[in-house]
């Protein structure tokens, strides 16, 4: 199984109401959003909340489109997810004796001994959550539209191969940076320690990752200095 699969399939198990984990979330997400997830990547196909002619509907709308109006007007709520590890089963976290990072860095250490993959998102600072309360109305939408929205797909070439590839995003997480991990399985002493420093309200934020500290997975970290919101 690819790296990518390992840390959305991996993380979903554990935190169902998450939904999908992105391995590569530098693409915008928004609620309304319908597209499908290509090797850890969102591929954005139109957003049903908005109307046909909007500028974002970048490669057209489906054949007798029309946008989903819930009825609740405000039914976008938003939240937050604090600063912590996200891991999935089989993932211990601890300090690693051998690794020593300067003293304004925070080490952070994952082990992985299980033959199975496992995954991990690590997120140094408060992560802005959107969802919509109108998740009755969004589930009867893509019902009654996924016949449209799949022909609309394969009418762009994109390789679609089946209605359960399409999804209909009805919330997503937005971080300013991140460290995802995919254990691959089968390694005894698969490790991953880095090293994180936040300065500033939670805006300028640096890693010190050394590649001999990485064994027996695939990390992808997020931007570094002072960077803006994605959605994972």
């Amino acid at each position: 199984m690819a790296h990518y699969d390992i840390f959305r399939e991996r993380l979903a198990m554990k935190y169902p109401a998450f939904g999908h984990a992105l391995w590569e979330p530098d693409s915008p997400v928004q609620v309304g959003d319908v597209g499908f997830i290509r090797e850890g990547r969102f591929e954005r196909l139109f957003n049903a909340l908005l109307p046909e002619d909007d500028r974002s509907q970048e490669f057209g709308v489906p054949e007798h489109y029309e946008p989903l109006v819930p009825s609740l007007s405000n039914h976008i709520y938003g939240g937050s997810l604090s600063p912590n590890n996200y891991c999935s089963g089989g993932v211990s976290v601890g300090a690693d004796p051998g690794y020593h990072p300067p003293d304004d860095f925070r080490q952070v250490s994952f082990q992985h001994t299980r033959t199975r993959g496992a995954a991990v998102l690590s997120l140094p600072v408060l992560t802005r959550r959107e969802n919509t309360r109108a998740q009755g109305e969004f589930g009867k939408w893509i019902v009654k539209h996924i016949g449209s929205w799949f022909a609309f797909a394969q009418g762009l070439g994109m390789g679609i191969a089946g209605m359960e590839e399409i999804i209909l995003v009805t919330g997503c997480d937005r971080t300013r940076s991140w460290t995802n991990i995919a254990f691959l399985g089968g390694q005894a002493d698969a490790q991953v320690s880095f090293g994180v420093r936040v300065q500033g309200l939670d805006t300028n934020i640096h890693y010190q990752l050394l590649p001999e500290l990485v064994r027996g997975a695939v990390i992808s970290q997020g931007p570094e200095g002072t960077v803006r919101l994605y959605a994972i």
